[in-house]
């Protein structure tokens, strides 16, 4: 299901399913998860099923009414509460069957395959956006569905296959490529958090000589997008995951890869140097847009959930009533701004802190620090590229919303981590076998000893005993 869902990905896009098309797929993983005798979760997941547990508790401040804000009508909040809840359950339903799914029924590097695949049609994405953002067409879900349901406004800009979005940042009307995602920022949280899925199917242990041979001219083909999506938080996200990567092969001793890096970076410049993309990014720094209405943003929602309900926060984005400066107020052709978005909106962690408050934010990140601090460990060329996300999410977090796609794009980054976890390689040396204590990484609650899954390689390791064949009980895999 997986490998359709994911090599199809452009045409799932074109029926109106290339969003809500990651919840169909979590349905039918469920599916196998729910017929496993046993299913293995990951150390630390005590801390995500902490945050599931907030989650639905916030469920119960949705209709509170706060003042400044404006008050629910209809059911519309709990359908939104609903849709965001949906994501995250989902995430979690990819991260443990990716888990416990065997390597020979889908191997690690099948999945990395498909991730960079899915960078590739991203970055094609992004010449769509800028060269024909002007085609429009219908997904084949709004010809068939009926007006009423298709015009429910989150639905629609889910199922809607745009190719840019047009916002005046510069001064002016511009593109800001989106395809095949949702909005231009979302394409930025999907090109960094893809970007190391690519790195590694087309210049690790596995990738064949016409890859290796290909992977310079496409990774050169792939700046412009990056620069037409006047993305700011994807340039720091580049630079800093960048920068880690460097760190960790100077540390391996892989000095001539850091020398094609560096060569890499060098031909980036030059063709930014001779071309007006330099131009646009001059451009965007002199232009910061929306600095402003974003601190104002986060500072209202950090205010307003402290003051109201710190621990589980209001359980959806809400709306100000007016403006940041009047009740009154709202957009005006002096200040289009003045209107600002739903509070809780304009970046994940905002987004978090708001809807579940302090213990449910803190239990989210505290299960992504446990579970990438773990992967660090690993020295293998997986290991490196998979925590390499890890490192652009913890700077694309504050202004990106992740809660989507994206999320399952860490999840499964996570996942790959955590079978290697498993297999017990990378843990000291990144060459494989087992663990410091001499047994496999993936600890058992059911039987107390250590989990045989499988033989590893030393790129990415196995799963191998599999979700439909092990006796009943759940296992915590990971280190006691």
């Amino acid at each position: 299901m997986l490998t359709v869902f994911f090599v199809g990905f452009p045409l799932w896009w074109l029926v109106g399913l290339g969003q809500l098309g990651h919840l169909l797929v979590a349905v039918v993983l469920a599916g196998y998860l729910l017929k496993a005798r046993r299913v293995a979760v990951p150390a630390g997941f005590g801390l995500w099923l902490l945050f599931l547990v907030v989650l639905a508790v916030s469920a119960v401040t949705i209709w509170s009414p706060i003042p400044g804000l404006v008050p629910a009508v209809g059911g519309e909040r709990i359908l939104t509460y609903g849709f965001w809840a949906a994501w995250f359950l989902t995430a979690m339903i990819f991260l443990l069957y990716l888990g416990n799914v065997p390597e020979a029924h889908l191997p690690t590097h099948r999945v990395v395959d498909m991730m960079a695949w899915l960078f590739l049609i991203t970055v094609a994405g992004g010449y769509a956006g800028q060269f024909l953002w002007h085609v429009d067409f219908p997904s084949l879900l709004e010809v068939v569905l009926p007006a009423s349901v298709r015009d429910i406004n989150l639905l629609s800009i889910m199922i809607h296959p745009g190719l840019a979005q047009v916002q005046d940042i510069l001064g002016f009307e511009a593109p800001r490529p989106k395809a095949p995602w949702t909005y231009a920022n979302g394409w930025g949280a999907s090109y960094g958090l893809l970007l190391p899925f690519f790195v590694l199917a087309f210049t690790g242990p596995r990738a064949s000589v016409a890859r290796r041979v290909a992977f310079v001219p496409l990774l050169l083909l792939a700046i412009p997008p990056v620069i037409f999506t006047l993305n700011r938080g994807l340039w720091a996200g580049l630079a800093v995951m960048a920068g880690y990567v460097a760190i960790r092969l100077a540390l391996r001793g892989r000095f001539l890869v850091l020398a094609l890096l560096a060569g890499l970076s060098v031909a980036a410049g030059v063709i930014l140097a001779r071309t007006p993309l330099a131009e646009i990014i001059l451009a965007r720094l002199d232009n910061p847009h929306s600095n402003q209405g974003r601190t104002n943003l986060a500072v209202t929602a950090v205010r307003t959930v402290l003051e109201h309900s710190p621990l589980v926060g209001l359980g959806t984005p809400r709306a100000l009533e007016g403006n940041f400066f009047s009740a009154a107020g709202g957009a005006t052709e002096s200040c289009p701004q003045c209107s600002p978005p739903q509070l809780g909106t304009q970046g994940s962690f905002w987004f978090l802190l708001f809807t579940t408050g302090l213990l449910g934010a803190g239990f989210f990140c505290a299960f992504l620090l446990r579970r990438y601090a773990s992967g660090m460990r690993q020295g293998t060329s997986l290991g490196i590229a998979m925590t390499a996300t890890g490192i652009y999410l913890a700077v694309v977090i504050w202004v990106y919303d992740i809660v989507g796609s994206s999320l399952v794009t860490v999840m499964i980054a996570l996942a790959l981590l955590w079978r290697a976890e498993r297999a017990g390689t990378g843990a000291r040396d990144g060459t494989g076998g087992s663990s410091r204590d001499g047994r496999s990484s993936a600890g058992s609650i059911a039987d107390g000893d250590g989990d045989r899954v499988g033989d590893g390689h030393p790129d990415g390791g196995a799963a191998g005993a599999g979700i439909w064949r092990e006796p009943a009980g759940v296992v915590r895999a990971g280190p006691r």
